[in-house]
């Protein structure tokens, strides 16, 4: 009995020890850490070579990043260390399978393009994480701006690094984005007379658009036609295809391409030359729809197809097939044939029941879809996209009208910038206006599908960044607060508040040259810089060939307008006016202060600025509103001269003012030219441009010639060519 008390008083002194023991290491363990260290002599980076291409591209961007921040460029390895000593940034795509989270470390996710940023201080490891290619390439790009200070527009934004020598990520970050609202993404550079040349310039021009696409987190890249001989797609599409974007066709383009590429497929491909466009053709037109569908699938890229029945350009399929009817009814029974017959092609090439496929009402199909004549095709996945109304984008009748209880998915084509009347040179509507467009259509039923039509990109980089936040979740965007955020990032915290006002104060200097008819809208009919330079085309037609007595309503419809009144939208009454040259003036007078006070504040505010604010507050503000100014006044004096050229004096006083104001106008912009936008005006082509202040001084000059007597000497030496209409 003794001996076996002995032996359990020896137990229990073995297990207090051991007790004892246990709790001394467990408090003498370090305590987590509050937060990761990233020094810049120790990052590294677990990547995997598995992973697809438009990933590793992601990568090099995100390398950059560390490189420019930090001064260090990152080791990257193929597997997790699990010695713990070194932290590791872990990326990894759930899709591909390449690398995975421990499994008692897995965090939830939601669906396509869903992404997670999360730190595991445990293991010394922050995870960039993924559902699929493009959610992790988000995820990296959301790592860099939240934790670098790297903005989406960094290229744009003439953005200047602040150092660091360590990064900290506080040990229980975790920020995660669910599967964003709209599908869909899409960004379309509809112009090009500044945007081609620039692209041109470098191999690092030509991607740095596609990377801001992604940064931005938009997904989708609209084309015009891609198609080539022998089943090959031309470079612009695989570039886009290279970066992870999918393609998706023009709203002239159905299957990927126009009629523009007609003669090139018989002569390229088949070999013979083009029959003529008939309709009563048809075989030879379905001929031509199938090479391009199969074309598309035969390259696999992730494409998002299109069915359209248009024009060679933009315009009616009615202005080239010689057999056209002239009804709208039959036009519109056309329509819905040749859209069927597309559809019905998509679906055999790819072998899919219900394969993703678009159509866009466009300017005349929008009309015939309003009264009814246009009927697409319906279906679970087809998806049926609306148009802001043409010349000024708000809600149009055929998006009015639709029943919310259509089988079909809903997408929608907002654009900054008319190539013939919109804001070209300077940005006019505001992310107000993209905010009620997309909510009007979104509340009709959720929205599947966006395109917007950027121009030359450069001058839309903050409606393109609103619209870019607003389609990711519609619930947690608010114009304002948006606003004053992209103001913080990229101007500073500091003066904010003022910036944001500034922008909004811009904005609302546009002249309105119509009262609102749209409910719950304002700003709705703008008078955009290339409405100025019709007004500056249609003046000059009227002042230097008449002889007769003055046209005090000289201003006409563009090119093709099938809409009576909208090229201008010019209402009399409005504008306190019985004609349009007295509109016009009366319209220049409320406008000019507007924007010159904005100017002057801005220029008082940009020297305020921190210095490495300054250069994009100027780019992106200060300029357009300095320019605005003078294209007002430039407009206001030609006008005026107009009016009174029966008084010499008056007449040429008010011709040079006019020239004076328009050379300041050009003056201004091309403040806006350096580092890698140095030559951003001044190389595009003249022949090409839509806008160009060169072009309004020699029409000047000419007026001025003629006044003077010398005429006809001078028209001998002159090569202007005088553009009467002004297409697309």
């Amino acid at each position: 009995m003794l001996k076996s008390n002995k032996i359990s008083n020896i137990s229990l002194a073995v297990l207090f020890a051991m007790i004892l023991f246990l709790t001394v290491h467990v408090d003498a363990r370090p305590l987590k850490p509050a937060a990761i260290k990233l020094k810049c002599n120790e990052l590294k980076i677990v990547f995997s070579d598995n992973e697809p291409g438009p990933l590793k591209l992601a990568l090099n961007a995100f390398m950059k990043d560390l490189k420019n921040v930090m001064g260090a460029e990152p080791t990257v390895v193929n597997k997790m260390d699990f010695d713990n000593y070194q932290p590791e940034i872990v990326i990894i795509n759930r899709a591909s399978g390449a690398l995975s989270v421990p499994p008692y470390k897995v965090k939830a996710l939601d669906g396509f393009e869903s992404h997670r940023i999360y730190a595991d201080a445990e293991n010394n490891r922050i995870y960039l994480e993924g559902n699929d290619l493009r959610g992790t390439i988000y995820a990296i790009y959301t790592f860099s701006e939240k934790f670098l200070g790297v903005p989406p527009l960094h290229y744009w934004s003439s953005w200047v690094p602040d150092k660091k020598d360590e990064i900290l990520v506080p040990s229980d970050f975790d920020i995660f984005f669910k599967s964003p609202q709209v599908r869909y993404r899409s960004i379309l550079p509809g112009d090009q007379d500044f945007f081609d040349p620039w692209r041109e310039k470098s191999e690092e021009n030509e991607n740095a658009w596609l990377e801001t696409t992604l940064r931005l987190k938009l997904n989708t890249v609209e084309t015009y036609s891609t198609i080539m001989p022998d089943y090959k797609l031309t470079d612009y599409a695989y570039l886009i295809n290279k970066y992870g974007l999918v393609i998706t066709s023009h709203h002239t383009s159905g299957l990927n391409t126009s009629f523009g590429t007609w003669d090139q497929y018989w002569k390229k491909v088949r070999n013979m030359d083009p029959p003529r466009l008939l309709l009563s053709n048809e075989k030879a037109i379905l001929e031509f729809f199938r090479y391009n569908a199969e074309t598309v699938q035969k390259n696999g890229i992730e494409n998002l197809w299109t069915v359209a029945f248009r024009g060679k350009g933009d315009q009616p399929f009615w202005t080239i097939f010689e057999d056209a009817p002239e009804g709208y009814q039959e036009r519109g029974d056309i329509i819905n044939r040749m859209l069927q017959i597309q559809y019905d092609i998509i679906r055999e090439v790819t072998g899919e029941d219900k394969p993703y496929v678009r159509t866009t009402f466009y300017d005349e199909i929008a009309t015939m879809m309003a009264k009814g004549y246009v009927k697409p095709p319906e279906g679970e996945n087809m998806i049926w996209t609306f148009v802001a109304a043409r010349r000024d984008p708000y809600p149009y009748d055929d998006l009015v009208n639709f029943s919310p209880g259509t089988p079909v998915k809903l997408g929608y084509y907002m654009n900054f910038g008319f190539a013939s009347t919109g804001a070209h040179v300077a940005p006019a509507e505001g992310p107000w206006k993209i905010e009620f467009n997309y909510r009007y259509v979104n509340n009709k039923s959720p929205l599947y599908f966006s395109v917007v039509n950027v121009g030359n990109m450069r001058e839309f980089l903050l409606e393109l960044s609103a619209n870019a936040k607003l389609l990711w979740d519609f619930d947690s965007y608010n114009s304002d607060a948006f606003l004053l955020e992209y103001c913080t990032q990229y101007f500073g915290a500091k003066k904010a508040e003022e910036v944001a006002q500034l922008y909004r104060d811009y904005y609302d200097a546009y002249w309105q040259s119509k009262k609102p008819e749209f409910e719950g809208m304002d700003r709705q009919f703008l008078f955009q810089d290339l409405r100025y330079a019709r007004v500056f085309d249609h003046i000059f037609e009227a002042f230097y060939f008449s002889e007769n007595a003055i046209n005090m309503n000289p201003l006409y419809k563009i090119g093709y307008e099938h809409v009576p009144g909208r090229t201008y939208r010019i209402d009399f009454e409005h504008n306190k006016s019985d004609n349009q040259i007295d509109a016009l003036l009366y319209g220049m007078k409320r406008t000019i202060p507007k924007f010159e006070l904005v100017a002057e504040r801005c220029t008082g505010v940009m020297s305020q600025l921190d210095k490495d604010k300054q250069t994009f507050f100027n780019d992106n503000l200060r300029v357009y509103s300095l320019y605005m100014t003078h294209l007002n006044k430039t407009l206001y004096h030609y006008v005026y001269a107009y009016k009174h050229q029966r008084d010499e004096d008056t007449l040429m006083k008010n011709l040079e003012i006019a020239y004076a104001e328009a050379e300041k106008a050009r003056d201004i912009l091309y403040e806006a030219q350096h580092g890698i936008f140095s030559t951003w005006y001044s190389n595009a082509d003249p022949l090409e441009r839509t806008f160009q202040i060169e072009y309004l001084l020699d029409k000047i000059k000419l007026l001025k010639q003629k006044i003077d007597g010398r005429m006809y000497q001078f028209l001998k030496k002159s090569k202007l060519t005088i553009p009467l209409e002004v297409h697309q």
